[in-house]
Formats: C-alpha cells, sequence, structure tokens
C-alpha cells in the first residue's frame, strides 16, 4: 500500500468513527497474500482486496454474500455498520435460517 494510500486510511479512521473497517490478524497473513495485517483498513476496502486475491469470487458474487467476505476469525473490526447494512444482515441471516430448515425437512 502507498504512503498516500495509508495516510489516507489513517485520516478516514480518525475522523469517521462510524466507518466499519477491518483488520486482518497476523496469524492469517498467509492467507491473504498482498493484505498487510495489521493495518486498519475500511471494510469495505479490505473486503475489495480480499476479492481480488481470490480468482474469479467476483463474478458470481451477489450482494449478500460481500458481507459475509471477511471471516471474523481472520479479521477484527471496529466502527459500526450502518443501520441499513444491520437489517440487511439480519434479514439474511434469517432468510439462511429458513432455507436450512427447509433443507432438512
Amino acid at each position: 500500500m502507498s504512503e498516500e494510500h495509508r495516510a489516507g486510511v489513517e485520516r478516514a479512521g480518525r475522523a469517521r468513527a462510524d466507518v466499519r473497517q477491518a483488520l486482518l490478524k497476523s496469524a492469517y497473513a498467509h492467507l491473504y497474500p498482498g493484505i498487510a495485517p495489521g493495518e486498519w483498513q475500511p471494510a469495505a476496502v479490505m473486503t475489495n482486496l480480499v476479492l481480488s486475491v481470490r480468482p474469479g469470487s467476483r463474478s458470481s458474487l451477489t450482494l449478500v454474500d460481500r458481507d459475509r467476505v471477511l471471516d471474523e476469525r481472520h479479521f477484527q473490526f471496529r466502527g459500526l455498520p450502518s443501520a441499513g447494512t444491520q437489517d440487511d444482515q439480519r434479514r439474511s441471516r434469517l432468510e439462511d435460517r429458513r432455507k436450512r430448515r427447509a433443507e432438512a425437512q
């Protein structure tokens, strides 16, 4: 990451506490080549970075899937997602539970 980009991300992190941010944990850096561990990024930027290291993943990704790109075991988060994002996530989880129940029957 360029120094100019890094400085912009750091300024954004301080100035916009309401922006959801993600940090790649050092223990999982080997799974994401090219993404620096230990650096806070806006979650949307980190999602794009992760998708860029997964060949072919962008073409088949739906909007709901995009919310699940960053594995909570591999990333640390800070800041709050928007209320709309929370509603979308809650709705997608409910839909997933309904699908699992239907498949189990």
